[in-house]
This record gives structure tokens, C-alpha cells and sequence, in this order.
């Protein structure tokens, strides 16, 4: 049997689909990290008291609510970022899988012609050998 010519591009491939998936495997976790720190922070920013006594503590809270927002507006932003990640990672993993899924065709297109080809030459034998043996006989009466 011979080898598949494109089984070393064919190996290419399936490493790149490989890594593609790790990629996508760590931006889907980070974006899920992403998100849970966005859901913390509007519970947290969500679960604050409101009550002040006095002007001071009630500018405390203004600048604690503030600060909140800032940091929950970064992680916005954080989180739109990991999303954008995650589906960019996605289409690089979907690419790399169809990229390997047809030369994996291709090899098993190969393999089957193979196969055909030795059923084929396995017939053929079986076929010369019976054809000699039939006439075996048949030579041995017309030389008697």
C-alpha cells in the first residue's frame, strides 16, 4: 500500500485544530471569568446601604457608588472584550476544523481506493489461480 501524499499536511491541520481549540477553550473561560466579575460587582454595587447619617458619610457613599460604576464600566468593557475574543476564537477553531475535516475526507477517499485496489489485485490472483488449475487437466488429456 502506498502512503497518503498529504498525511504530513494532513498532521499540520489536526495540531492547528488542536491549538484552535485550546484557544478557544481559554477565551471561553475568560469570558466566563469575565462575566462572573461583572455579575459580583452589579451584586455588590446592587446590595449597598443607602442609608447616611450625615452629609460626609453620604458623600462616602456618592463616591463609593462612583467608584463602583467606574469599575463595573471597565468591566464592561472587560467582559465585551472577552466575548469578542471568545467568537474570534470560535471562527479560527470552526476554520481550522474544516480545514482538517477535508483532508481527512481526502485520506479516507484514499484508503478506500486503496483497498479497493487491493481487492481488486487479491481477485485477480484468486482468478489466475483458478483459471490455471482448470486447465491443468484439460492440457494433460489433448497431450495424452
Amino acid at each position: 500500500m502506498s502512503t497518503f501524499t498529504l498525511a504530513g499536511l494532513l498532521r499540520l491541520r489536526t495540531v492547528q485544530q488542536r491549538q484552535a481549540q485550546e484557544r478557544l477553550s481559554r477565551a471561553q473561560i475568560a469570558a466566563n471569568q469575565a462575566e462572573a466579575r461583572e455579575r459580583r460587582a452589579r451584586a455588590a454595587l446592587s446590595d449597598q446601604a443607602d442609608s447616611a447619617a450625615d452629609v460626609r458619610t453620604l458623600a462616602a457613599i456618592a463616591a463609593s457608588r462612583a467608584a463602583a460604576r467606574a469599575s463595573l464600566a471597565d468591566l464592561a468593557v472587560l467582559t465585551g472584550t472577552s466575548t469578542e475574543e471568545l467568537e474570534l476564537a470560535r471562527r479560527e477553531h470552526a476554520e481550522a476544523k474544516r480545514a482538517a475535516r477535508g483532508l481527512e475526507k481526502l485520506e479516507e477517499s484514499f484508503r478506500d481506493r486503496e483497498r479497493h485496489e487491493q481487492v481488486r489485485r487479491e481477485q485477480s490472483a484468486i482468478d489466475e489461480i483458478a483459471t490455471n488449475r482448470w486447465m491443468a487437466p484439460g492440457q494433460r488429456e489433448g497431450a495424452a
